[in-house]
């Protein structure tokens, strides 16, 4: 029997939907390519580069990528016109304010989550694209050129979303929320392990499980948001689980005292079973209510209460009536304060290097490698070590370079209308497919074809000298160059670096809580994003060779110190303590202060207060303790370099 061409793909490496994928990508290229030339644009090859761009194999992903890369483009447009009109001839005042304008995209784009992250760097080089081409032509020709690239990308636009839904399959999101539903089934299973008697060293495990389990379903929250308001409140309210997941977790780390209760623990398990039976969602709800009216203790009734409203609200918003459905658990996510801001103190402080090696040299190329470095800076911005993909993309653009070069001097002259450069170009874009479907040699790929059509202009007269061609190819390859310099030497950014600057903005919260006296007012909106830079810890850890045990101690002692500096304030602000012991607590509070600098002498300041409470019998006593403890435990992770 002959065996399937699928299979032999698969056998020879491809990976077949991809495969699939990128040869309709591809032939939607073309198409957009066409139609653009079809409407007289003066840039076709812009529309086909879009196509590319918010193509998806996922349908709610095609959607917005689309919405996001039209809205960028528009603004960023609208920013390029407006600098245009305004700077004139003036090429210092056109340099420095695209590169405030870079900058600032970029900053705002790798604050933000999502697709409007896209849409906020595109804003950026969008604008680069119509300013810096626009030198490039006779004056006076910026609203043709402003209208040309709108016209262009809302054509690529169209035809890649409606490409993409004709051959997407529909999102399946119920796997989604099958995997938070199992999650939420080991951790009520856990729950009633703890009742049974487990050790703790058991219950240790489960806590480190739990946390990677969480952690890697909620990094693909962002991705299957997209697409639709029902969507986007379907994975609101699943995050809203999933801090309750973690808080349970921590639940099931710390709980001490636990008297053996088999009858909450029956419960508990019997919630557990119909999470995993897929039940009504009704069934559900009575299972956690009936476990949480069992209750024994406070601790446990808080954990449950949030698992039982946080199932409630996401039970809600996949009925029929979702639209109405509220999130009245806070969703509160982890801000990239610190990578924002060397972000984009980077890309403005490369464009500003560029253009005035420009202005000063009178470059005839300046504009292209200007634009080339602003795509790759801005772009790559967002990802985790960005440097790692430069020298790929290199790769892949010098062989688009010689692509367009041997399309533009030894094909098109052979042509006598316009029609006959696009079908010649055409095999240029199909060339790729195979490569971008088989994982040694795709990765990326896709630059090759953005490069490729970056650098042709299927317009006759066919006017540059090869002399231009060869500089201005040369130009744009030199981006990722660039870029690769001043993501790995200039202000260097890779994953480690990343998880350092989030460990420090976790311990810097601590330490500000420790010195504010209003941190009770705000503990569930600090427990909140301090659950969610833990998860985004736990995944970039999970990237690397690692080891995660370290990471989820660390993570899981920061919320033990936070519970405990919410009591220590309560303390201090209650007039019918003693002087002594509000004296204490606060020594002690001012320790926590300088937790990164000296986290063992704030361990034992903790200890002491600890041990005071304890000949008090003060109810904080145990939470005191734990934080000290924690600390100690974990102190390499608390002794975090600035």
């Amino acid at each position: 029997m002959t065996e399937p061409v699928t299979s032999r793909l698969a056998r020879l490496g491809f990976d077949v939907p991809r495969l699939g994928f990128g040869l309709r990508t591809a032939l939607a290229s073309c198409l957009a390519l066409v139609l653009a030339w079809l409407m007289g644009l003066e840039h076709p090859q812009w529309s086909a580069m879009t196509v590319w761009a918010v193509s998806q194999p996922v349908r709610g992903m095609l959607v917005e990528k689309s919405l996001f890369r039209a809205l960028g483009t528009v603004v960023g447009t609208l920013f390029g016109v407006l600098l245009v009109l305004i700077a004139g001839n003036n090429l210092p005042l056109m340099v420095v304010s695209l590169a405030l304008w870079i900058g600032l995209c970029v900053g705002i784009g790798n604050l933000l989550s999502g697709l409007i992250s896209y849409g906020a760097l595109l804003s950026g080089y969008s604008a680069t694209m119509v300013a810096l081409l626009n030198t490039q032509q006779p004056a006076g020709q910026i609203f043709a050129l402003g209208g040309d690239r709108l016209l262009t990308v809302m054509a690529g636009v169209v035809v890649g979303l409606v490409v993409g839904l004709i051959f997407t399959p529909r999102d399946a999101e119920d796997q989604l929320a099958g995997r938070v539903r199992r999650t939420t089934s080991d951790i009520l299973r856990a729950m009633a392990a703890a009742f049974a008697g487990h050790s703790s060293e058991t219950r240790t495990e489960a806590a480190h499980r739990l946390l990677a389990d969480i952690a890697g379903t909620e990094q693909l929250f962002d991705t299957r948001a997209a697409g639709s308001l029902r969507s986007h409140r379907s994975i609101r309210a699943l995050r809203a689980l999933v801090q309750a997941q973690v808080a349970a977790t921590y639940w099931i780390r710390t709980a001490h005292n636990l008297p053996e209760d088999r009858a909450l623990g029956d419960v508990l398990t019997m919630a557990a079973a119909r999470l995993e039976e897929n039940a009504p969602g009704e069934q559900v709800l009575r299972s956690l209510e009936a476990a949480l009216a069992q209750c024994p203790e406070q601790s446990t009734a808080t954990v449950l209460r949030q698992l039982l409203d946080s199932q409630r609200e996401h039970l809600a918003t996949e009925g029929e009536h979702s639209g109405l459905a509220s999130i009245r658990n806070r969703v509160v996510l982890h801000r990239d304060w610190v990578g924002a801001r060397h972000a984009s103190l980077r890309a403005t402080g490369l464009l500003l290097l560029i253009g005035a090696v420009w202005i000063v040299t009178g470059w005839s190329v300046g504009a292209y490698v200007m634009l080339g470095a602003s795509v790759m800076i801005t772009l790559f911005s967002t990802f985790e070590t960005p440097s790692r993909i430069m020298g790929h993309i290199f790769i892949w653009q010098a062989i688009a370079a010689v692509a367009a070069l041997s399309c533009h001097w030894l094909l098109w002259p052979l042509a006598t209308a316009e029609w006959q450069l696009i079908a010649l170009l055409s095999p240029f874009i199909l060339a790729i497919v195979p490569f971008f479907a088989h994982p040694r040699v795709a990765s990326g790929s896709m630059d090759y074809v953005m490069a490729l059509l970056l650098l042709s202009h299927p317009v006759l007269p066919l006017e540059r000298s090869f002399a231009d061609s060869v500089a201005i190819a040369a130009a744009v390859v030199s981006g990722p160059l660039l870029a690769y310099l001043a993501f790995r030497l200039i202000w260097p950014a890779d994953a480690r670096r990343r998880r350092r600057h989030l460990t420090g903005m976790m311990l810097n919260e601590i330490s500000e809580m420790a010195g504010n006296p209003l941190a009770p007012v705000r503990h569930q909106i600090w427990r909140a994003r301090l659950h969610h830079r833990l998860l985004k810890l736990i995944q970039s850890v999970s990237r690397s060779a690692e080891s995660l045990q370290p990471v989820t101690s660390g993570g899981l002692a920061v919320l033990a110190v936070g519970d405990a500096i919410q009591q220590m304030h309560m303390l201090t602000q209650n007039q019918h303590q003693p002087p002594r012991l509000r004296r204490r607590t606060t020594l002690a509070l001012k320790r926590l202060q300088q937790l990164r600098h000296a986290p063992l002498a704030a361990a034992r300041s903790l200890q002491r207060l600890a041990d005071r409470l304890q000949q008090d019998h003060h109810p904080a006593a145990w939470d005191v303790e734990n934080a000290a403890r924690a600390i100690s435990l974990n102190a390499e992770f608390f002794k975090h370099p600035e």
